[in-house]
């Protein structure tokens, strides 16, 4: 709870403010009320003023209970978002990253989309491979015979890519599938981090608020 302490206490001052003023409250009413019974005297005015305090004392303990508890919830849900906002900012980050991957270093970006391939044909494990590039990466020198054989190598079969004319809207990356389409895997930079999301977020969360 030490993380959420300065927040607790600062969310605390207003509900001490409150009971002091519940406190003062009873007070004058306890003073209003001896005035009154002085006049008229009697056992009964002691045991209204005993009452009144008691009610009061009572009233103050049950509020800083409940400010206590709401001050410690609101606390952990600032902190939590703030925890959420930072690893959005990371998540943003890796997407600028992969962009500049792609704009600035296009040799290494190749390798990166041949590595993809190659590790999407060995998951499928299928001889007939269709491959659905973007625009941009439909034009890239792409060996696929090579890209095959390295497929072949680890799934022991005779791989054949084919490159779809269908273009995909995507960052970078690819999409593979069989010609019927039964079996598609998504390997785009957006699928990826999409199926991962969660797992990401709590790497990052790891690494940040650890």
């Amino acid at each position: 709870m030490s993380s959420v302490d300065p927040l607790v206490k600062a969310l605390l001052a207003e509900a001490h403010e409150t009971a002091d003023q519940i406190i003062l409250n009873a007070r004058k009413k306890v003073r209003d009320t001896l005035n009154e019974q002085e006049k008229k005297g009697g056992d009964k005015a002691k045991e209204m003023v005993k009452l009144i305090e008691a009610n009061a004392r009572k009233k103050v303990t049950i509020n800083k209970q409940q400010y206590t508890a709401s001050a410690e919830i609101k606390a952990e849900w600032l902190i939590l978002e703030k925890e959420h906002q930072m690893v959005d900012k990371v998540l943003s980050r890796v997407n600028t990253e992969l962009h500049n991957l792609i704009k600035e270093k296009p040799d290494d970006y190749l390798h990166v989309l041949e590595s993809l391939i190659v590790e999407g044909g060995i998951i499928l494990g299928v001889p007939d491979l269709e491959l659905f590039l973007n625009e941009r990466d439909s034009h890239l020198p792409l060996d696929l015979g090579n890209l095959g054989q390295k497929i072949g190598e680890k799934t022991g079969l005779k791989i054949t890519i084919t490159k779809s004319a269908k273009k995909i809207d995507a960052m970078g990356g690819a999409i593979m599938q069989t010609p019927d389409g039964k079996i598609v895997l998504n390997h785009t930079f957006e699928g990826m981090l999409n199926s991962s999301k969660n797992e990401i977020k709590f790497k990052i969360a790891q690494i940040l608020f650890k």
